[in-house]
């Protein structure tokens, strides 16, 4: 089983029903299918790729890279029609990135809608380019398929996968993840009735499918014969006021865009019966304001990984009780820490781990059962051989009035082999002393920032995740001010 098999399985049963909405063009089901399969018979007509067809044990992978949603939808469902492995890349990626995630993976094919001098330094020349004659959709009307150097034409791996994921890439090179179909589609029931999603939803969503939190909302929605809403800029008043037009029923933003969203929003929406969001934590005052403006909603906070898919979640008003927890498991995952480490036992993780399964990720489970997340394995300073957690130091800042965001980082020190520094976002009444005292008493002093540096914005990359790599690159050594 496969999601192009799933598409056509849902467009048989409600072909009018609208499936996607983006930058408010609609698409139903059977649109959307039938332009997956031309995409796919102008895929196998191609001459100058010979036999793509699947080999008997063997699959090709093919990397989507595209920043037009539509485009990207569209190319992994006709890759999966095709009986291959689609990979959604992240379109912001730098070009030295993308060539290693060529070469790391042994990618066969490259599709596009976009014309490069090069994709890889292993990359030949364009080998295919197709105009879809009189279609309709400009952003769809040019098709281009690059043709790596990659000795191994296909990759001998379980018959049942059927995509690749790439990691958020926050700090370093992306790594692709492979998955079942059943990994995903056989948690969805689980996951939907959670976050309340069933036929008649309309889920609002925003950034890119190569964000695997999006795709995976996506095929679960598929997966009910629901519908995404969706508009591509990063513009929270377009989006109230989507809200109201297409009367949405869920939202699914990361907290930073949530937090954005409360700033915005001057109105109480009804139509909305269920928000939730991961990826980073939700802070009350956020969920609180968010509650205030969608008053019918159900706002749960999740933890998952790439690696491991859904792990526990909570709910906003179990947070009230519960500071800094991401609640307990979901339904068929149990949770264990084993040296500091979260450890999982799940049959919904990627291929390659077994259980228990870890991403290294630290934390502990209180006497009441609900985890308390201190942070990815990189989010752990070790200042002077004591454990610091970033996320707990970011917690504290984000609580002063008039800071607006912040993230907290290790930097290197001759004499602790690390040191502490926050990056802030804050009103310009806001001191590096004003910030000191209101953290002491609140946190131990070794966990006080050495470095306060104050910046306009924190960079994100186009999962909403922030970009951690691009702030390694801001010099800290300079006068904090």
């Amino acid at each position: 089983m496969d999601y192009f098999k799933l598409l056509r399985k849902i467009k048989n049963k409600k072909q009018e029903k609208i499936f996607l909405v983006i930058d408010e063009k609609s698409y139903t089901y059977k649109e959307v299918y039938n332009a997956t399969k031309l995409l796919i018979n102008k895929l196998r007509n191609m001459k100058e790729i010979n036999n793509y067809e699947i080999n008997e044990g063997c699959k090709k992978t093919v990397l989507v890279y595209s920043d037009d949603l539509y485009f990207q939808i569209i190319g992994f469902f006709a890759i999966n029609g095709l009986e291959d492995i689609p990979i959604i890349a992240h379109h912001d990626l730098p070009q030295e990135f993308l060539n290693k995630i060529i070469e790391n993976n042994n990618i066969k094919y490259v599709l596009s809608d976009k014309e490069f001098n090069y994709i890889s330094k292993k990359a030949d020349n364009l080998k295919y380019k197709n105009e879809f004659e009189n279609h309709e959709d400009e952003a769809y009307k040019n098709i281009f398929i690059y043709e790596t150097k990659s000795k191994i034409d296909s990759i001998h791996m379980k018959h049942e996968i059927c995509m690749g994921a790439l990691t958020s890439g926050s700090t370093d090179v992306p790594k692709v993840l492979y998955r079942t179909y059943e990994s995903w589609a056989g948690f969805f029931h689980i996951q939907n009735e959670i976050f309340n999603i069933n036929s008649d939803s309309k889920i609002f969503i925003n950034g890119s499918l190569s964000f695997t939190g999006n795709l995976n909302v996506i095929m679960s929605v598929l997966y009910e014969g629901a519908s995404i809403i969706t508009l591509t800029e990063f513009k929270c008043k377009e989006w109230i006021k989507i809200f109201e037009e297409e009367q949405i029923t869920n939202i699914y933003l990361v907290p930073s865009k949530l937090k954005m969203l409360n700033k915005l929003i001057k109105k109480q929406i009804y139509s909305v019966k269920g928000i939730f969001t991961g990826s980073e934590l939700l802070f009350m005052d956020t969920a609180d304001k968010l509650k205030e403006t969608f008053p019918n909603s159900e706002i749960k906070l999740y933890y998952g990984a790439s690696e491991l898919n859904y792990i526990t979640y909570i709910t906003h008003e179990e947070m009230y009780s519960n500071p800094l927890s991401v609640g307990r498991p979901f339904p068929n995952v149990d949770i264990f820490i084993k040296n500091d480490f979260i450890y999982v036992n799940t049959k919904y993780h990627v291929e390659g781990i077994t259980n228990p399964c870890t991403v290294y990720d630290v934390g502990h489970i209180d006497n009441k059962g609900y985890l308390i997340f201190e942070g990815r394995k990189d989010d752990i300073i070790n200042k002077g051989g004591m454990k610091i957690s970033s996320m707990k130091i970011e917690a504290e800042i984000n609580k002063i009035s008039g800071v607006k965001e912040n993230v907290v980082m290790a930097y290197a020190d001759d004499k602790k082999g690390n040191e502490i520094v926050a990056f802030v976002v804050a009103n310009r009444d806001v001191t590096k002393e004003y910030i000191i005292k209101n953290l002491k008493n609140k946190i131990m002093n070794v966990e006080i920032p050495k470095k306060i540096i104050f910046i306009e914005s924190i960079p994100r990359n186009s999962s909403g995740k922030i970009d951690k790599l691009f702030i390694n690159n801001i010099p800290i050594l300079g006068q904090t001010y």
